[in-house]
C-alpha cells in the first residue's frame, strides 16, 4: 500500500513537472502568425506584502518613544500634543527642552543602528551611507514640521 502511494505521488510530481516543462517549451516557441508579446515581471512572491509599511511604523514609535523620552513626558502625551497640532520642536520648547536635542539624540540613534546593520552585513556600507544622509535631512524634518498622517498612524 505504501509502496503504491509513493509511486502515485511520484507519477502525479513528474506528470506536473512534464506539464511545465510542455508549457514552458510553447510559450517559448515563437508563432510566425502572432508577434511575440512581453509579459510584465511580476513582484517577488517571497516578500510579505505590507512589510515597508510595518517597518515604516516601527521606526516611527520607536522615534516618538525616543523623542518622548528626551523631552521627559510619556509617548502618549507626546500624541496627544501632536494630534491638537503642535510640532516635536514646540512641544520640546514648552517643556524646557532645545529642540536640537531632541533631533541629536533621536540621529545618533538612527546612526547607531545603520552602523549595526552595516557591521552585521545586512546592508551594505553604500547602502548606510545613503540612509545616514537621509536621516540627517529627515529629522529635523520631522520635529520642525507637524505632519497630520503620521501622528494619526502612530
Amino acid at each position: 500500500m505504501r509502496f503504491t502511494k509513493t509511486i502515485a505521488s511520484a507519477s502525479v510530481a513528474a506528470v506536473l513537472g512534464l506539464g511545465g516543462v510542455s508549457v514552458a517549451g510553447a510559450a517559448s516557441t515563437p508563432s510566425s502568425s502572432k508577434p511575440a508579446t512581453v509579459v510584465p515581471a511580476t513582484k517577488n512572491p517571497t516578500v510579505k506584502k505590507g512589510v515597508g509599511t510595518a517597518l515604516r511604523r516601527r521606526i516611527r514609535r520607536q522615534a516618538g518613544r525616543l523623542a518622548a523620552k528626551t523631552i521627559g513626558i510619556t509617548p502618549a502625551d507626546l500624541r496627544q500634543e501632536l494630534l491638537s497640532g503642535k510640532t516635536i520642536a514646540a512641544i520640546a520648547t514648552e517643556h524646557g527642552v532645545n529642540p536640537q536635542k531632541v533631533i541629536d539624540t533621536v540621529v545618533t540613534a538612527a546612526n547607531a543602528k545603520i552602523a549595526k546593520a552595516v557591521s552585521s552585513h545586512k546592508i551594505t556600507a553604500e547602502r548606510g551611507a545613503k540612509l545616514k544622509t537621509r536621516i540627517d535631512n529627515a529629522i529635523p524634518k520631522i520635529v520642525n514640521d507637524w505632519h497630520p498622517k503620521a501622528a494619526a498612524k502612530s
